[in-house]
């Protein structure tokens, strides 16, 4: 199983965070949070590293000023092509199995709780997208063709909904066949921060 690297380098005159988040076109009404995340100062680099190994999710939505945050409360390896509950045990919202899902590229949580849950999937043992205040009695389906991106931030926490917050970027990130490393560099020119992805 590969391993992918994304390496940031900051050639810019401040600290920036860069994150790294995924998107899922194919399923809609979710939040992407930001999944993995590095900060840099000036003229240092940072890097991140996944594997495209699949997670579910059971998460804790929280409204703070200014963000909201998904806070993972339970993360357990997965496959794709599988179906999860949302049940009750000892007062706590658990995931547990619950056998295939209908299509190979799925991954379907189910609430059956009798509480609203927050379920959602990951790679590489993190939370990536979630779906908020899911009633019990019924279902997510999670489409995993996800897209990735890279956009660099100011304040940000890990597992925080991006939304508008992406001050440079974001750009997507498409590894060629046979590269697993994406360098991402942020260059002062005059005013602006352009950033530069290159494979190797």
């Amino acid at each position: 199983m590969s391993t992918y690297t994304v390496i940031f380098r900051n050639n810019t005159d401040r600290v920036w965070t860069m994150v790294v988040f995924q998107t899922l076109p194919n399923s809609t009404g979710l939040d992407s949070v930001s999944w993995l995340q590095a900060a840099a100062p000036p003229g240092g680099t940072a890097r991140v590293h996944f594997d495209p190994t699949y997670n579910v999710v059971l998460a804790d939505f929280r409204r703070e000023p200014l963000r909201d945050i998904y806070r993972a409360a339970q993360t357990l390896f997965t496959n794709l092509g599988t179906a999860w509950q949302v049940v009750l045990e000892d007062g706590e919202q658990q995931l547990m199995p619950a056998g295939q899902a209908p299509l190979p590229e799925q991954i379907i949580i189910r609430n059956v709780s009798n509480r609203m849950a927050s379920p959602g999937i990951g790679m590489s043992g993190s939370g990536s997208v979630f779906k908020r205040g899911v009633n019990s009695g019924a279902s997510v389906e999670f489409q995993i063709t996800p897209n990735y991106f890279v956009g660099l931030f100011n304040d940000v926490v890990r597992g925080e909904v991006i939304s508008g917050n992406v001050i440079i970027g974001p750009q997507k990130l498409t590894y060629p066949s046979g590269k697993n490393t994406a360098t991402v560099t942020a260059d002062l020119e005059g005013f602006n921060i352009v950033l530069r992805i290159d494979y190797q």
